[in-house]
């Protein structure tokens, strides 16, 4: 009775070392997406599908709620703010991602609304920075996604957004263990263009992501959830996501590790 006994414990600790294992291995992964504002997701929203549809858990943070955005004038921005969360919600619909986390900030650039100043804004900062640290830890992500230091299109509140993140990683000690990659343009998709967007060299970009079409289509059906953008700007933009092929760039932040006694390498 006593050997019984002990070999049915032998028996369902090892089934359940393996069921632990076998877990792991097979572990859902996380992407978290921080952008600046309700529609930032579009940007490169065919991805993100792409990632729902695999399989992946695809988290987004919305910093700003957009109150002041300059498509507002003559509307109350409350109304505005709560219009916003709405058609971030059925835009992360139309993607097949979790709804968004929204940390309902102001602003992070001095210059707009009544938090109008240096240090509102730097405040505004030190909030996000604590509020992204709570979210990194409770959701543990595989991989980071935010801005590179263009800001996509140069916004203010789009590079100041991507600068926190990057900070974020550095003073944690966190670069290695939570993998961060910047969207971006490219030059050679860029080039000979009005200059509107910003773009890097192409060889500064070391992940291609792919997607389908239907990845494309839920893209698009996303964009229109923002009935606040104007219809011929999203259309405009629909049309030059079809005539592009189906892959964006994304490089990632990467930190030289040991030390120089100098700054060149002088015998």
């Amino acid at each position: 009775m006593k050997t019984s006994s002990l070999l049915y414990i032998f028996s369902a600790l090892i089934m359940s070392i393996s069921i632990a294992c076998n877990e792991k291995q097979h572990k859902t992964k996380d992407i978290l997406v921080v952008v600046a504002h309700p529609d930032d997701e579009t940007g490169f929203g065919s991805v993100l599908a792409k990632f729902s549809r695999i399989g992946y858990n695809v988290h987004l943070v919305i910093a700003v709620d957009g109150r002041y955005s300059s498509q507002s004038e003559n509307k109350n921005p409350d109304s505005l703010a709560l219009a916003n969360k709405n058609q971030a919600i059925c835009s992360c619909e139309k993607l097949g991602i979790s709804e968004p986390i929204f940390y309902d900030l102001i602003s992070l650039d001095r210059k707009h609304g009544p938090k109008d100043g240096v240090r509102a804004a730097v405040e505004s900062g030190v909030q996000i920075r604590e509020k992204l640290k709570e979210t990194i830890l409770q959701i543990q992500p595989d991989l980071i996604i935010t801005y590179g230091p263009d800001g996509e299109y140069g916004h203010p509140e789009h590079i100041i957004l991507g600068s926190i993140v990057t900070e974020l990683l550095l003073r944690e000690k966190w670069v290695d263990k939570y993998p961060l990659y910047y969207f971006g343009w490219t030059k050679t998709l860029e080039q000979g263009n009005d200059g509107w967007v910003r773009y890097a060299d192409d060889q500064y970009f070391n992940v291609i992501a792919n997607y389908t079409d239907e990845d494309e289509q839920k893209a698009m059906e996303s964009l229109n959830c923002y009935e606040r953008m104007p219809k011929n700007e999203r259309e405009e933009i629909i049309e030059n996501e079809k005539n592009r092929e189906n892959e964006l760039y994304f490089r990632e932040f990467a930190v030289a590790k040991g030390q120089k006694q100098d700054f060149f390498n002088n015998e």
